[in-house]
């Protein structure tokens, strides 16, 4: 059993984890019109592993009344079917939130820049990116579009879904229009029954007005537990939720589980339905109903999704299941409900925003940032721990002492404490930040910091902090992370920034007078402004930018292809300061 429960764990991790991946995340993000076949992937990830959980809970709780399981597999029908999902501090998703796989860089064991206070800090890569999400719009990835290869995969496993939903769906409607041609010979004999010569089972059929069909080959005297059978069928509301369940599998065909769970929700609506007509009558009918069962037994399924007789090892399971039932004790059923209460909590609820519950974490976020950019080392002391400040003080980023402390360097650095940082997620465990450092071209340089929160006296104080320089971007992961806040408007903008007209400026007259520096000299042409503003890696290898077609503004696409991916990215450039100007990135 230990071994069964591992393996479902393990699996449900998986499943979490495909689904919580930024990848996943951004390639949903940048699909343009398949975004509703990656809902449909995503969906399909976290219904995974909650049917892994349904089918962990049917065999340690196998005697639990099966109506229980069946209002189950209803919350898995909802939670693929509902557009909205309500949260909880309790979800499961939020229980297997991943561990982050990369190592934070933090100070005493990374490469992070030493030198000494007012000295300007090497230019070294980024050599760790946390994978930690952002609330960020959707426009931050409109520029980015799958590679040659992955694109294709995704056109073709689009369309095989699209093939695969309609083959489906005919194959239901044909079926069920065969079928009620079969019908139409039936005779009614009282209220919505009838009966008819060509079927072998009991079945209902219809929606707004349900009928009740029996084979004529029953007996009267038989009729009277498969009427209420089929009427408490009809009462449950149970032919809905079996179309309602063949439309999810149609769409949802290419998942394994959901076929699992398709099949075993119809065994477990079959078995409840036969204990809740055990239920309502005052006397032990076992035996007479597993008797009709019995009459039953030579039937088979329809074709049309829904299960319209019983199969022969069905029966022998149905059976078993009304023989072995019992009038469940206060006890139990009290016990099952708390169980299934539970289950419906962790299960059908998404983990609660991260942003939720954090305003405290989320001022000490501001703080810490705006001390960052200020280089004001009193704040920083008291915003970290003291574990944390004596590390800082090792490492000679934060120097001096108690009540005139220094912190950082003189440049790269963010300047203006109001504008030149982007808090990106913050909740009581961790918060992102990006910064935006500034050095004398003007130019402008994206950091990441990860800090690590200590809740200490009834405030937060940073425990760990890492930092990623993102000056030499070679993936499209880096390259995402760093423009999570986008161009338009944010530091990064050198169009308001104030950086365009006086970088045009010292590149004309360098221009001019020597022909310039290679820094300059790559702003006056489109895909190479692109390279040096982006802070893309000049590694070819890694990364190629190429200019595409001049637009009717006078714009340009810039096409940026992380080769080792195989993804692009494009990116516009304009030339505001004239044609004889340099260029520089829009989103």
């Amino acid at each position: 059993m230990k071994e069964w429960t591992d393996m479902i764990l393990r699996g449900m991790r998986i499943f979490w984890e495909m689904g919580l991946h930024d990848e996943f995340r951004d390639i949903v993000l940048i699909s343009g019109g398949r975004r509703m076949f990656l809902e449909v992937l995503y969906r399909s990830m976290t219904a995974g592993g909650i049917i892994l959980v349904i089918l962990l809970l049917r065999v340690l709780l196998k005697r639990m009344p099966k109506r229980y399981f069946y209002l189950l597999w209803i919350l898995v029908l909802y939670r693929l079917l509902c557009p909205f999902t309500l949260v909880s501090s309790c979800s499961l998703l939020g229980m297997l939130d991943r561990e982050d796989t990369g190592q934070v860089l933090t100070l005493e064991n990374s490469v992070f820049p030493e030198v000494e206070a007012g000295e300007t800090a090497p230019n070294n890569q980024a050599v760790w990116i946390d994978t930690v999400a952002a609330d960020v719009g959707q426009d931050v990835y409109d520029g980015i579009h799958l590679s040659r290869n992955l694109g294709t995969v995704l056109w073709v496993a689009f369309h095989i879904w699209i093939v695969g939903v309609i083959l489906i769906l005919l194959y239901g409607i044909g079926s069920l229009l065969y079928f009620n041609r079969r019908l139409k010979g039936a005779v009614r004999v009282r209220d919505n029954i009838y009966l008819s010569d060509y079927i072998p089972t009991a079945f209902v059929i219809g929606i707004i007005q349900p009928r009740i069909y029996l084979p004529s080959s029953l007996t009267e005297n038989e009729w009277e537990y498969v009427i209420l059978h089929e009427r408490t069928h009809i009462r449950r509301g149970d032919h809905i939720i079996r179309i309602l369940s063949f439309v999810t599998l149609a769409v949802y065909w290419f998942h394994p589980l959901i076929w699992a769970a398709f099949y075993l929700s119809g065994k477990d609506m079959e078995m409840s339905c036969d204990e809740a007509v055990m239920r309502k009558m005052d006397r032990d009918i076992r035996a007479e109903y597993s008797t009709s069962l019995l009459q039953l037994s030579a039937g088979r399924k329809f074709s049309g999704g829904i299960p319209l007789a019983f199969g022969e090892k069905d029966v022998k399971k149905r059976i078993e299941n009304v023989m072995r039932w019992r009038k469940p004790k206060p006890a139990v059923a009290c016990a099952a409900l708390t169980v299934l209460g539970v289950a419906v909590v962790i299960l059908g609820t998404d983990p609660m925003p991260t942003w939720a519950g954090s305003d405290e974490v989320r001022q000490a976020a501001d703080a810490w940032a705006q001390a960052v950019c200020d280089r004001d080392g009193d704040q920083i002391a008291a915003l970290c721990t003291a574990e944390k400040r004596e590390q800082m003080m090792s490492e000679e980023l934060l120097y001096g002492e108690e009540g005139n402390y220094g912190f950082g360097w003189s440049s790269p650095w963010p300047w203006d404490s109001q504008k030149d940082y982007r808090i990106m997620e913050s909740s009581p465990r961790d918060t992102v930040i990006l910064y935006y450092a500034w050095t004398s071209e003007p130019h402008v340089t994206v950091w990441q910091e990860h800090l690590t929160w200590r809740q200490e006296n009834g405030g937060y104080l940073v425990e760990e902090s890492g930092i990623i320089i993102m000056n030499d971007l070679s993936d499209c992961e880096s390259f995402s992370m760093a423009y999570k806040a986008g161009i338009n408007g944010t530091p990064m903008d050198y169009l308001t920034n104030g950086a365009g007209e006086a970088l045009n400026e010292n590149a004309l007259e360098e221009r001019g007078d020597s022909g310039g520096s290679r820094y300059y000299q790559g702003l006056f042409m489109p895909q190479t402004a692109a390279r040096i503003l982006l802070n893309i890696s000049e590694d070819a290898g890694k990364v190629m930018v190429r200019a595409g077609e001049a637009q009717e503004d006078g714009s340009v696409k810039v096409i940026i292809d992380f080769v080792e991916e195989g993804v692009l990215a494009e990116m516009t450039m304009i030339q505001p300061y004239g044609t004889d100007g340099i260029w520089i990135p829009r989103n």
